[in-house]
C-alpha cells in the first residue's frame, strides 16, 4: 500500500518576504543533481543523500494523477507560490517545516495555505496554520 499525499499550495507572500526565505523556497524547487554528493567533496566514497525538496518533482504524478509543479513569480502585491506535489508520509514533516518558514510572511495569516489529500481519498484536507500560526500535516 503507498503512502502518498498530493500537496497543492496557493498563498501570497509579502513584499518584505526575506531574500533567505526565498532562497529557502528556490532551494526546495530547485532540481535534484543527477549524481550523488559526497560529504568529504572528493571521491564520493561516502554518499550522502541530498536532503528532501518538497517543491522539486516535475512532470506526471506516479499516484495521485496530474502533474507536480511548482513555481515562485513576483507580483505587484509580493510573491505567489503555487505548487502541486506528490510527497510520501515520511516527508509530511519536511513540508510542514517549510511552510512554518512560510506562515510568517503571508498576506492574509490564518488563511488557508493549499490542501492535502491522501491519494485514496476523493476529499482534499485545507492546508491552515493553528492559533499559534504554525502548521501541522501529520
Amino acid at each position: 500500500m503507498a503512502d502518498l499525499y498530493a500537496l497543492e499550495l496557493a498563498l501570497t507572500l509579502s513584499a518584505s518576504t526575506p531574500e533567505p526565505v526565498l532562497a529557502l523556497i528556490r532551494e526546495h524547487m530547485a532540481p535534484y543533481a543527477e549524481d550523488g554528493v559526497a560529504e568529504d567533496g572528493d571521491d564520493g566514497d561516502d554518499f550522502a543523500p541530498p536532503p528532501f525538496k518538497v517543491l522539486a518533482e516535475r512532470g506526471p504524478a506516479y499516484r495521485v494523477g496530474g502533474e507536480c509543479t511548482a513555481d515562485l513569480t513576483r507580483t505587484p502585491a509580493g510573491w505567489t507560490l503555487t505548487a502541486r506535489q506528490e510527497i510520501h508520509a515520511e516527508s509530511l514533516p519536511d513540508a510542514e517545516q517549510l511552510l512554518n518558514a512560510l506562515t510568517p510572511h503571508l498576506t492574509t495569516p490564518g488563511a488557508p495555505l493549499g490542501t492535502l489529500r491522501f491519494y485514496e481519498d476523493p476529499d482534499p484536507q485545507p492546508i491552515t496554520p493553528d492559533a499559534s500560526g504554525a502548521v501541522r500535516l501529520s
